[in-house]
């Protein structure tokens, strides 16, 4: 039996269903639903034309895609005058270099010998007590007082040059110093005993020359005369020595050999006489 062309108007109802049937790869695997949607189709067109068009579904994946790309169009949109400015991503700093070799070395080192001598200090006794002070001593006596010998001192410039005439001096000062009463032995220098021997020669050459009117010539013939008088050259070999004697000594230091040579004498010719003076004992009471 010769069959219509398909979706033509007079194609008996059955025969669609027959050319269906025939059309599907595997009847067996169609499904329930697929079977009603072909049946209500058949049903909706008895003429049997051509299936009307139906309006494509949308797939679900092409909605997934949308949403998806929804963000991203949001984020290129400029922001609003209320929006709020995106927090700027932290910014990215070299990583922290690591130590050398040679610093973990040396850390690892004090710490074993912070750990060997804590180890030590626990190992070590605890300190004995220290004693308390002793009170301090109680101060030394006063020395004695000075001897000749301490108070010599032989590069003293007004010594005479001569070895013979500065040993002599020296010898005379021992013996004088001796004696001296102990509480003046420190005044009793040799400078001293020097200026008790000189300043009564200076002062005896000095009158001799007043005499004879030569002490402030007034000529030529005056002052040639002075300057071969033995009490002027007397009296010139002692000024320069006696001088550098008397700044040896802090009580007459003061006066000047020019202007106060009678005073200077008179006190040291005085205070020699009260270094070796000789103090009465106190009389016995009677019994």
């Amino acid at each position: 039996m010769a069959t219509s062309p398909p979706g033509s108007a007079s194609a008996p109802k059955g025969d669609v269903m027959q050319n269906l049937e025939v059309r599907s790869p595997n009847p067996s695997a169609g499904t329930p639903d697929l079977m009603a949607q072909v049946l209500a189709r058949a049903r909706s067109n008895p003429g049997g034309g051509p299936p009307k068009p139906q309006a494509p579904t949308l797939r679900p994946a092409a909605a997934s895609a949308k949403s998806e790309a929804l963000p991203e169009i949001e984020a290129r949109k400029p922001p609003g005058p209320h929006a709020k400015p995106a927090a700027a991503p932290p910014l990215k700093g070299p990583a922290p270099a690591k130590p050398p070799a040679y610093v973990a070395a040396a850390a690892a080192a004090a710490a074993k010998s912070a750990a060997v001598a804590a180890a030590a200090a626990a190992a070590k006794p605890a300190p004995a007590p220290t004693p308390a002070a002793a009170p301090p001593a109680a101060a030394a006596a006063p020395a004695g007082p000075p001897t000749a010998s301490s108070l010599i001192d032989e590069s003293s410039s007004w010594l005479p040059d001569e070895a013979d005439r500065k040993t002599a001096f020296l010898q005379v000062f021992r013996y004088w110093h001796a004696q001296v009463r102990p509480e003046f032995a420190h005044k009793a220098k040799p400078a001293f005993l020097f200026l008790v021997t000189a300043l009564p020669v200076m002062v005896k050459a000095r009158d001799t020359l007043v005499a004879l009117d030569l002490w402030e010539p007034h000529g030529d013939h005056s002052r040639e005369k002075r300057d071969q008088h033995p009490s002027w050259k007397k009296y010139c070999e002692f000024m320069p020595r006696a001088q550098q004697a008397l700044l040896e000594l802090d009580d007459y230091r003061h006066l000047s050999l020019l202007t106060a040579l009678d005073d200077l004498n008179s006190r040291i010719t005085r205070a020699e006489k009260k270094f070796r003076e000789v103090v009465p004992l106190p009389a016995k009471g009677k019994r």
